[in-house]
C-alpha cells in the first residue's frame, strides 16, 4: 500500500515528466537534409536541364502497353508541380489539382483520399517530381546509398515532407515517401519509387518503380521518352512517348 507520505513527492514527479514530455511534443520538428543528398538534387536538375523552381505546362503522348501486351493510347498533362492529368484509352482518366483529385472510370467520376493525391507530381517527368520541391521549407532528403540499377552505379535517395499543418508527422511522412536513383555518371534519374495508396487507410500502400531511358533533348530540357512500370514488383507497363511538349497550353478544365 502506497503511503500518504510518499504520494505528494509521486505526484509532483509525474506532474514534472507530464510538463517534459508537454514541452517535448511542443517542440517543432526540424527538416532532416542531408548535405550530400541536396547537392545530388542539385546536380541532377541542372544536367537534366531544369530551372531552380521549374513551372513548366506540359503535354506528353505515347503508348502504354500493359501486362497483357495490349496497347493502348496515354496522355499526360501537366501546370506547374502540382497539376496532373493522366489520360489512358478512352475509359481511365487520373486527375490531381493541388492535392484533390479524382478518377473517372467510363465516364463514372469517383473521388480520391487526399493521401491518394496530395503528393502527385508528374511521374513521367522525373525532373517535375517530388525532388523539385528540394527548395520548401518542409522537404526532407535522406542519402541511402549506391546501388545498381540496370548494372549501373546510381545514388539512391530517401524524400519525405514535413506537415504545414497539424497532420501529424508520421502520416506526413507515410503519404510524401519518394525515392529516386540518381545514375552515378550522367546525373539523370535512372528510377524512382512512389507509392499506390488504399482509399481506406494510408498505411496500406504497395510501392510503383518506375525506370527511365532514352532521354532526349526537348527545349534545353533532357526527358526521357521511355518508361518501364513495376508494382509490387512485376513489370506493369511499358511506355513509349512519341512526343513531349514542354511549352504546351492546357485548359484549366482538364484538371476540375
Amino acid at each position: 500500500m502506497l503511503s500518504h507520505r510518499r504520494l505528494p513527492l509521486l505526484l509532483s514527479a509525474l506532474i514534472a515528466l507530464v510538463g517534459i514530455t508537454s514541452a517535448q511534443q511542443s517542440q517543432p520538428v526540424v527538416a532532416q537534409r542531408d548535405p550530400q543528398a541536396i547537392s545530388l538534387i542539385t546536380k541532377s536538375l541542372a544536367a537534366m536541364g531544369l530551372p531552380a523552381s521549374p513551372a513548366l505546362e506540359t503535354l506528353a503522348q505515347g503508348t502504354l502497353t500493359d501486362n497483357t501486351g495490349q496497347p493502348n493510347p496515354i496522355t499526360f498533362e501537366t501546370a506547374g508541380l502540382d497539376r496532373v492529368r493522366q489520360n489512358v484509352g478512352s475509359d481511365f482518366s487520373f486527375v490531381s489539382n493541388a492535392g484533390n483529385g479524382f478518377l473517372m472510370l467510363q465516364g463514372v467520376r469517383h473521388s480520391l483520399t487526399f493521401w491518394t493525391t496530395k503528393y502527385q507530381r508528374p511521374g513521367h517527368l522525373p525532373g517535375l517530381s517530388l525532388i523539385a520541391d528540394y527548395l520548401s521549407s518542409n522537404f526532407q532528403a535522406q542519402y541511402v546509398g549506391l546501388e545498381s540499377v540496370n548494372g549501373s552505379p546510381a545514388h539512391h535517395l530517401r524524400i519525405s515532407m514535413l506537415p504545414l499543418d497539424s497532420t501529424p508527422v508520421q502520416i506526413e511522412d507515410l503519404v510524401s515517401e519518394f525515392h529516386v536513383w540518381i545514375d552515378q555518371n550522367s546525373l539523370l534519374v535512372v528510377k524512382t519509387r512512389t507509392f499506390d495508396f488504399s482509399p481506406e487507410t494510408p498505411q496500406n500502400r504497395t510501392p510503383v518503380d518506375t525506370l527511365f531511358g532514352n532521354y532526349q533533348q526537348q527545349g534545353g530540357v533532357l526527358v526521357p521518352f521511355h518508361l518501364v512500370r513495376y508494382i509490387a514488383g512485376q513489370k506493369d507497363s511499358d511506355i513509349v512517348f512519341t512526343s513531349i511538349s514542354l511549352t504546351a497550353s492546357n485548359p484549366d478544365s482538364d484538371f476540375q
